[in-house]
């Protein structure tokens, strides 16, 4: 049996810049996540709020990503040019990056294909809340 307790000790594949902001992050190798887990993600915000810390967040979707190095597809849609300049803040990374991610480029693995993770922050009440917080809700309880 699968628990919510096992979902929670997994991580998005990737860092993420800011939790609090983001809504999606690349992941170059894909993910075994499911939509609907519960997982944590490490938040790198440290530029003078000095933030880094584990959140929780649920995933709300796991898009297909292929690049053909003009045009980018999600589920087989062609992304439009702010919906990649949306995924390339999130990822920390340039969208030439994502453009150039392709079939026959030297960092693809055709044997874990790309794809994008969309996620929101959450606890159990649905309201973001960081892992520290989370364990002294927790300790709090006992």
């Amino acid at each position: 049996m699968h628990s919510q307790a096992q979902d929670t000790d997994k991580r998005l594949p990737t860092n993420v810049q800011d939790v609090s902001t983001a809504c999606c992050v690349f992941c170059p190798y894909g993910t075994d996540l499911k939509v609907g887990e519960q997982v944590y993600a490490f938040d790198e915000k440290t530029v003078l709020n000095h933030r880094q810390q584990e959140r929780l967040v649920q995933v709300t979707a796991i898009k297909i990503f292929r690049s053909n190095g003009r045009v980018v597809t999600l589920d087989l849609k062609i992304a439009n040019p702010e919906e990649l300049q949306q995924i390339a803040q999130d990822s920390e990374l340039p969208v030439a990056a994502l453009i150039n991610h392709r079939m026959g480029a030297q960092t693809y693995d055709a044997g874990r294909p790309p794809v994008v993770i969309y996620f929101r922050p959450c606890d159990e009440d649905g309201a973001g809340l960081a892992r520290s917080d989370l364990q002294k809700s927790q300790l709090s309880r006992v």
